[in-house]
């Protein structure tokens, strides 16, 4: 697991107080604990799973559960459910097939039969839009900066590269735990071929049934990309053939920049910002 990008003790951010590691049993896991806590400064727990329900009660917990890192709510807040926050390429059935050229995702991308472009996605998240867009052969390079997601979604490829049928879609996946702005890797050259992918976190219109309890999980420790503007600000200066912007229907376009088009489906919605030499390929 690559664990090379890691907070800094400067910048402890308010969600550590909310989250717990619990310190996996020898005969559950094999990952370095030392490396664990490097990378995400969260107070470990002098003893093991035993202590479990009285820490749970009112934090978040990140232990390791049925051959993978989950994050458990706490057991005295009904309002996140029972269910864990994890991420699994392997065997949730929804990743076996891959993404069609006609899904929203892909039509915004501007995916064609011939036309496999590069993806830049600078809010992985929980990886979904980088393993749908992966699966239909694009490589993707996933940011994704908030040390705690990013650890999920590491463990999640690290698991899937090593399964038999997703093998092929999580190699085409390379994650990087840090802002694209601040870190950029030389490695990565954008041109006039590139998709740009972001997926910032709006602020929920209401609690509403409709919003799963594990997505609430993420929402409550993520919170909302104050910065979005600016970083689609620093994206549009890069070499790109579209910008691609996935917001909730009834959210206004962002930083107030009118797409070249849009894509509605159901609850998302994808403004596209089209370069213009790139209209003459379309």
């Amino acid at each position: 697991m690559d664990l090379s990008h890691s907070l800094t003790a400067s910048a402890a951010p308010s969600w550590l107080d909310k989250v717990r590691l619990v310190l996996p049993t020898a005969d559950e896991d094999r990952c370095d604990v030392n490396l664990i806590q490097d990378a995400l400064l969260l107070p470990i727990p002098t003893t093991g799973s035993e202590e479990l329900a009285e820490i749970q009660l009112d934090h978040f917990v990140l232990r390791y559960s049925e051959g993978c890192w989950q994050l458990f709510p706490p057991t005295d807040n009904d309002a996140f459910g029972r269910h864990a926050l994890g991420i699994d390429f392997v065997q949730n059935a929804r990743f076996n097939q891959p993404m069609t050229l006609r899904e929203p995702l892909a039509k915004a991308a501007g995916l064609r039969a011939n036309r496999r472009p590069m993806v830049i996605d600078l809010t992985a998240g929980l990886g979904r839009d980088a393993w749908a867009l992966a699966s239909t052969g694009c490589t993707v390079f996933a940011f994704e900066r908030h040390p705690l997601i990013h650890f999920l979604l590491s463990d999640a490829l690290m698991r899937a590269r090593l399964g038999s049928k997703t093998h092929e879609i999580a190699s085409r996946i390379h994650l990087y735990g840090s802002d694209a702005r601040a870190a950029w890797p030389d490695t990565i050259k954008p041109d006039e071929h590139t998709v740009w992918l972001m997926d910032p976190m709006f602020p929920e219109r209401q609690k509403s049934a409709l919003v799963k309890k594990d997505m609430r999980i993420f929402h409550e420790l993520v919170g909302v990309d104050a910065d979005a503007d600016a970083l689609f600000a620093w994206a549009r200066l890069q070499p790109a053939n579209r910008y691609v912007v996935k917001r909730p229907p009834y959210a206004p376009a962002l930083a107030g920049a009118k797409p070249s088009m849009s894509i509605s489906s159901g609850r998302v919605r994808f403004d596209c910002y089209i370069k213009p030499a790139a209209y003459l390929s379309q």
